[in-house]
């Protein structure tokens, strides 16, 4: 009697663990399950916000494809027509030189041969073009630098950053950006920069580019006519900081707290995504850094990214 009941006793606790054991393989596959699915989504979140980030950029690349268009256009427009007064003078060059050869082989005395070098300089307007040339030739290669650095300030912007954090230059980083927005700027207000003594640190050149490219459009996008844009930088407690300060209206007390969250723009329908400063605040912590922000209404605002110095290895 007392076997049969302990049979049954062992039947029963073999049944219950089998039953935990299916249910722990049970739990186990959904969260395996679960737990792809996760990946997944993390994995297309990731790419998600990746072509947001590009989208942005390439959305802040139209707009300033017009103005670098223009900046690029004035230098050509002057080279094009240096080099066309260089060519007309070139040509009367080669005839003063083939005309005065000529009249040297066939020349009788030294009189007739110096009688016909006064008049043909000043025929050919020799000295006039001796003396302009150079002028000719050093803004034509000013407008050449002036184009490739536009053309390489672009190419930064646009680029990919790699895996990997380089040495960078913030004050460079920062007069790229300066320099490419320097169409819309100009003609819309004062822009007064300092660049202060401050050491190389690790980071992402291009990210660090459109957060001073954002921050800068947007603080001329915030001020009147003739308005004045302040721009620094400092090196402050091992902290490289950037500031960037408006004299335009300013940001309300409520709106202060919200800057940063994606899709939320101040400005009127179709003139911001409301992801600009959003992406700015993920670079600057990508960056281990930070963006302080200062306003008062009908003063101005401030932002200030900091950058901790990173060691060079």
């Amino acid at each position: 009697m007392a076997s049969d009941i302990y049979q049954e006793a062992y039947q029963r606790e073999k049944l219950l663990r089998k039953a935990a054991e299916q249910l722990l393989e049970d739990k186990s596959r959904e969260l395996f399950a679960s737990f792809e699915e996760l990946q997944l989504a993390h994995q297309n979140m990731k790419e998600n916000q990746k072509l947001m980030v590009q989208s942005e950029k390439m959305a802040s690349l139209g707009v300033l494809s017009a103005g670098v268009a223009h900046e690029i256009n004035n230098p050509v427009g002057f080279i094009y027509s240096n080099f066309c007064s260089m060519s007309e003078g070139l040509g009367n060059i080669s005839k003063f030189i083939l005309s005065m050869n000529k009249m040297i082989s066939e020349a009788s005395n030294i009189a007739m041969v110096r009688a016909k070098w006064t008049e043909q300089i000043q025929q050919y307007d020799i000295e006039y073009l001796m003396m302009d040339f150079p002028s000719l030739c050093e803004e034509t290669i000013d407008g050449l630098e002036r184009v490739k650095q536009i053309v390489a300030d672009l190419k930064s912007f646009a680029r990919e950053d790699s895996g990997a954090m380089d040495p960078v230059n913030v004050n460079e980083c920062l007069r790229a950006a300066v320099n490419i927005l320097s169409n819309q700027t100009k003609y819309h207000a004062t822009v007064d920069v300092e660049y202060g003594d401050i050491p190389k640190t690790l980071g992402y050149f291009g990210k660090l580019n459109q957060v001073f490219t954002n921050l800068i459009a947007n603080a001329n996008q915030a001020v009147r006519e003739n308005g004045h844009i302040e721009i620094a930088t400092h090196f402050v407690s091992n902290w490289i900081e950037v500031s960037v300060k408006d004299n335009g209206h300013g940001i309300a007390q409520e709106n202060l707290e919200q800057l940063f969250t994606p899709f939320f723009t101040t400005k009127p329908v179709g003139e911001g995504t409301g992801l600009g400063l959003s992406i700015s605040h993920g670079f600057i912590k990508e960056h281990d850094g930070e963006i302080v922000v200062e306003s008062t209404l009908g003063v101005g605002t401030t932002f200030t990214v900091r950058l901790p110095v990173k060691e060079i290895v």
